[in-house]
C-alpha cells in the first residue's frame, strides 16, 4: 500500500462536475413526449436533441416503429423513453442516459 492516498478527488456533491462541458441542463421533471410513426430517422434524433436544449430532462419517442439508429450517441443525462420497438444500433455509443424501452 505503499504510495496509495486517502485523499478525496471528488465529492458527491459537485455531481453536475461530472457531465460533459458540452451538456445541456435539463430537468428530469420535464416530460414531453412525441409521436415518431411519420418521422424520419434523422429527424427523431434532431428531435431528441432539440428537447433537450430546451431543458426537457423525460422524453417519450412514441411509436418508433422499429427504425434503425434512433437515440444514438447522447452523452446527457436525462430519462428517454421508447414506446414501441426500436431497431438494430439503438440507444448505441450513450453516456448518461436512462432509457427505458
Amino acid at each position: 500500500m505503499r504510495g496509495r492516498t486517502q485523499q478525496v478527488f471528488f465529492s458527491p456533491e459537485e455531481g453536475e462536475n461530472y457531465l460533459y462541458s458540452y451538456a445541456y441542463e435539463v430537468d428530469v421533471g420535464n416530460r414531453v413526449e412525441f409521436d415518431a410513426a411519420d418521422m424520419e430517422i434523422s429527424d427523431i434524433n434532431q428531435k431528441i436533441r432539440g428537447l433537450m436544449e430546451q431543458g426537457n430532462g423525460h422524453i417519450v419517442v412514441k411509436n418508433p416503429s422499429a427504425k434503425h439508429s434512433l437515440g444514438v450517441g447522447i452523452l446527457n443525462r436525462l430519462n428517454l423513453e421508447f414506446e414501441g420497438s426500436l431497431g438494430y444500433f439503438g440507444v448505441g455509443l450513450i453516456d448518461g442516459p436512462n432509457v427505458h424501452i
